[in-house]
């Protein structure tokens, strides 16, 4: 009997230990499984049902923008071939930015499609760590990985007649990435955006000394959001701007709904509004 309460105690202090672990729950509902879809032109969905993964494809090969946590990349090559793709199609792999929920499948794709890695040049030391040192992701490790191309503000990406350019959008993390591109779709130009996330995401504001100028980078990625040219939003995940009712409502023979010009410049004063909410609670002494 003691041997077995024993064992009924070791269970029990697992079982918290997981449950107390940064991001246990979020990570198990983030990572879902979600049906592939397609958004516009030659954009498609191929993420879970939190985590959005998006393909470009192009004639000459494809870029996949993302991969998920370390838990990810089965889903994500599922939903690949799902859509009529190639993993060894894909010649790029673009980071938003180096937390593990959008990094940590990417030593593991990379593996398997023989990709080049493409980052924000100020994540490039946090890629090839396998973790980021401050906030409450910095816990979780993932597989570091060599980046091949570390990016610039201005700086372009080019393949198969597709051209993104990279916009430092930083504050979520030092190096986080927004990508622009135009696409073509029933005789009509669209600017898609490929938005890094700008909530605070739990980093501290106030006296991060490893970031230290995180509260002016979070004012200065706002600002070039705002002046973005941008018709169709497209964020890292999927709740930030209800990928899974859009692609629902277009199934259903719907306009598509993926299109609306104001949805990023809401999505950027809400992210404004709720940056400036947590730094006047830190300043004022209140925690992260």
């Amino acid at each position: 009997m003691k041997r077995i309460a024993a064992a009924i105690g070791v269970i029990a202090m697992l079982g918290a230990a997981h449950a107390a672990a940064p991001f246990a729950q979020e990570r198990i509902d983030w990572n879902k499984p979600s049906e592939p879809f397609h958004i516009i032109a030659n954009i498609n969905y191929v993420g879970t049902a939190d985590l959005a993964i998006y393909l470009i494809a192009t004639p000459k090969g494809d870029i996949l923008i993302d991969a998920g946590e370390p838990e990810s990349p089965p889903l994500i090559e599922k939903n690949i071939a799902a859509l009529g793709f190639k993993l060894t199609d894909i010649k790029y792999i673009i980071n938003s930015h180096a937390h593990f929920d959008h990094a940590g499948g990417l030593a593991e794709l990379q593996k398997k499609t023989g990709a080049k890695i493409v980052d924000g040049a100020r994540d490039k030391a946090i890629l090839e760590r396998g973790y980021i040192t401050f906030g409450p992701s910095a816990p979780i490790h993932f597989a570091p990985v060599h980046v091949d191309r570390a990016v610039n503000d201005g700086d372009t990406l080019s393949l198969g007649g597709v051209t993104l350019t990279a916009h430092l959008t930083a504050g979520h993390t030092p190096g986080c990435t927004t990508w622009t591109m135009p696409v073509t779709e029933s005789g009509k130009t669209h600017h898609v955006v490929f938005a890094c996330s700008t909530t605070t995401g739990g980093n501290p504001l106030v006296g991060n000394k490893e970031y230290p100028t995180i509260v002016s980078d979070f004012r200065r990625s706002f600002a070039v959001l705002k002046a973005l040219d941008g018709d169709v939003f497209l964020p890292g995940h999927a709740r930030f701007y209800d990928a899974h009712g859009k692609a629902a409502r277009a199934k259903a023979g719907a306009p598509n709904s993926f299109v609306d010009a104001g949805e990023l410049r809401r999505y950027t004063e809400q992210s404004e509004r709720d940056f400036n909410a947590e730094l006047a609670k830190e300043q004022a002494g209140g925690k992260p």
